[in-house]
């Protein structure tokens, strides 16, 4: 796995056009979106899994690389606003019921026969307040933010979006053996998007767009492979 340093890619996609920095983004975050594909989180997880599909949908729009049924503008950028707010919603519950389950497994039910009546009932608020996911559904998690904070670029909010998004794909990618495809090959992809949008003008752009996302749709196998291999609640 390459090195990824914050301070090389805080001034990379400084010097970029904000446009082109999102789109260095949002490649990475249709990477992972694969995450998604796992069918325990479409159990759990249905809604959020088509918003997020929405979002990077509008999102490509946005860049110039619509669909036939897409659209492009402002409507686009409102549009996308609101599927990130819907989207959310569907994470923080996601993430309520899986460490939910998590709380559940080992902290005896209120009323078990075999529980000490001397120690203090476990709260689920703090637990949940406390507990960091792990396994599958960190790497769902991580999925969910990469999109979060690419759709805040492409939006037309600060550049730094996508540079919050490269790092959270980043960091989830070196969690994996890096021979894996997705993930093993995920630093050198933003490279490689990186290298792309510099050397297209204003333009070209939509056609590198396209391009980008069509490799990305395909690495994004890569990323669901690398997520079914994970225990659901741990490594």
């Amino acid at each position: 796995m390459e090195s990824w340093e914050f301070r090389e890619w805080q001034t990379a996609l400084g010097a970029l056009d904000p446009r082109a920095a999102a789109l260095v983004g949002l490649a990475a975050a249709e990477r992972i979106s694969g995450c998604l594909g796992d069918e325990r989180f479409l159990r759990h997880g249905p809604r959020a899994a088509e918003a997020a599909r929405e979002l990077l949908r509008e999102c490509w729009s946005v860049t110039g690389c619509a669909d036939r049924d897409g659209g492009g503008g402002g409507s686009a950028s409102t549009r996308i606003r609101d599927i990130a707010d819907e989207l959310a919603g569907h994470v923080a519950d996601y993430q309520t019921l899986s460490m939910t389950k998590v709380f559940r497994s080992y902290v005896p039910l209120a009323g078990d026969e075999d529980e000490d009546p001397g120690e203090e009932a476990p709260d689920l608020e703090e637990f949940l307040e406390e507990a960091e996911p792990e396994g599958a559904v960190m790497m769902h998690l991580d999925a969910l933010a990469a999109m979060e904070e690419a759709a805040a670029a492409c939006a037309g909010g600060p550049w730094d979006g996508a540079l919050r998004c490269l790092q959270v794909t980043a960091m989830a990618a070196d969690r994996h053996d890096p021979r894996q495809p997705g993930p093993g090959a995920e630093v050198r992809r933003q490279r490689e998007d990186l290298l792309s949008v510099r050397e297209a003008d204003g333009a070209q752009l939509r056609h590198v767009a396209a391009r980008l996302r069509t490799r990305a749709q395909a690495d994004a196998a890569g990323w669901r492979r690398a997520t079914e291999r994970l225990g659901l609640l741990h490594d």
